[in-house]
């Protein structure tokens, strides 16, 4: 009876010190493989969030992205918003633009982008849930504006 028990035992210990090196070895196709799984997702922090809404300035496509207030558990007290501005051509040199992020009817802040210089002019017109200015960067062939804003519902 003891003889039954180990021989699958000894089975089981030989297949796994055959599948550690694999794993090891074929880490590169198996992390791909588990982040095509439909639970995996990248944090919105680094995304910039969702999408909320897309609209056209002549040849400025600008896109408004949902505000994202991540924490470990729950909502943070505040957060960002990320606002995206792309051309088909070149950026023009200087984007200045109102933006209403929470689709409200009412302009919350004023962007000035100089693209050129990377010069940032920023004025917050809704002081009760903008903050201020984040980042205001170049990605690629476009410009990332992130305004730091209060979650509303905190």
């Amino acid at each position: 009876m003891k003889t039954l028990r180990t021989i699958p035992a000894y089975l089981w210990a030989v297949i796994c010190v055959l599948l550690i090196p694999a794993a090891f070895i074929g880490n590169d196709s198996f992390a791909k493989q588990l982040a095509k799984l439909p639970f995996m997702k990248i944090n919105p922090i680094y995304t910039g969030g969702e999408v909320a809404r897309i609209t056209s300035d002549s040849t400025l496509k600008i896109t408004i992205n949902k505000p994202v207030f991540e924490a470990l558990i729950g909502e943070s007290s505040e957060g960002f918003v990320q606002i995206k501005f792309e051309c088909d051509s070149l950026l023009p040199e200087i984007i200045r633009q109102n933006i209403d992020f929470n689709n409200d009817g009412v302009q919350d802040f004023k962007l000035a982008v100089n693209t050129k210089t990377s010069d940032t002019q920023f004025e917050a017109l809704n002081k009760k849930d903008v903050i201020g200015l984040g980042i205001s960067t170049m990605v690629k062939d476009y410009w990332i504006v992130r305004v730091e804003v209060r979650n509303p519902g905190k």
